[in-house]
């Protein structure tokens, strides 16, 4: 959905506590996301072990084992699930667009209010050092992630570190539409910078500044409307909640929740 799975997302995951974890999900290595279900997701643990998959074979209608894990798919969120107990959804991807931004030096410029919401939300980058099947690299990724939700592997694609799911989603539709606008103000300015609106850093403050009100309500001006006063949307989950009924249009419910 969204373009994703056109354009070669990776890997989605929810982490969940347990007494030998934390463990969490993955998607089955060698099935399309068009092809995943609730039942083909597999569990996984901080060693990269399948755990509890006991799915009935006539369930799995296209892997009928225990499933694949993808090793770079587990260095990658292994490390952050370890290291960050506030996170419970990771999201790498490989977006066209994210991709092709993550190969330049400049990197995500603050051209849209996409961008800023990136911004806003803490961006890190991670120096390309290859496949990420080294469990060597893992440390530093974790540092260079630090306490941001966003990070950029450089040569390689994003990666967005949220408390939840609906979180995660938001953060990296956001990240890629970005880069999509940024790709494409790129080429009308014929790759030139200068030809580019680009803020100065006291405005550029001040847009990261505002996203800490992007989901309030509208207040008004007289006292019957200030009773709406200090009410935020849950602007993650309405975005969340309509892909997820986009999905089910598409794909039929029957299918997904299986």
């Amino acid at each position: 959905m969204f373009s994703q799975r056109k354009n070669g997302s990776k890997d989605v995951d929810s982490s969940e506590d347990c007494p030998d974890g934390p463990h969490f999900l993955l998607n089955d290595f060698g099935i399309g996301f068009d092809e995943i279900t609730a039942c083909n997701l597999i569990k996984v643990n901080l060693d990269g072990m399948i755990v509890d998959q006991n799915i009935p074979t006539d369930r799995r209608n296209i892997n009928t084992g225990n499933g694949r894990v993808f090793k770079p798919g587990y260095v990658l969120h292994s490390a952050i699930h370890a290291a960050r107990d506030d996170v419970h959804a990771v999201w790498h991807g490989h977006d066209l667009d994210a991709s092709a931004i993550s190969q330049t030096k400049f990197g995500i410029l603050p051209l849209s209010q996409e961008a800023t919401y990136v911004l806003s939300k803490g961006l890190a980058f991670h120096p390309f050092e290859g496949s990420a099947n080294d469990l060597s690299e893992q440390p530093r990724l974790v540092a260079n992630l630090s306490t941001n939700q966003m990070l950029m592997l450089e040569n390689h694609g994003p990666i967005v570190a949220c408390p939840t799911l609906e979180e995660a989603f938001h953060g990296m539709y956001f990240f890629t539409r970005a880069c999509k606008y940024q790709v494409k103000a790129l080429s009308a300015a014929g790759g030139d910078l200068s030809k580019i609106n680009m803020p100065d850093d006291s405005t550029m403050n001040k847009m990261v500044k505002r996203m800490e009100n992007f989901d309030e309500a509208p207040t008004g001006n007289n006292k019957e409307d200030k009773i709406t006063s200090g009410i935020m949307h849950d602007t993650s989950g309405l975005m969340f909640a309509y892909a997820r009924r986009s999905a089910e249009k598409t794909f039929g419910s029957d299918s997904i929740y299986r």
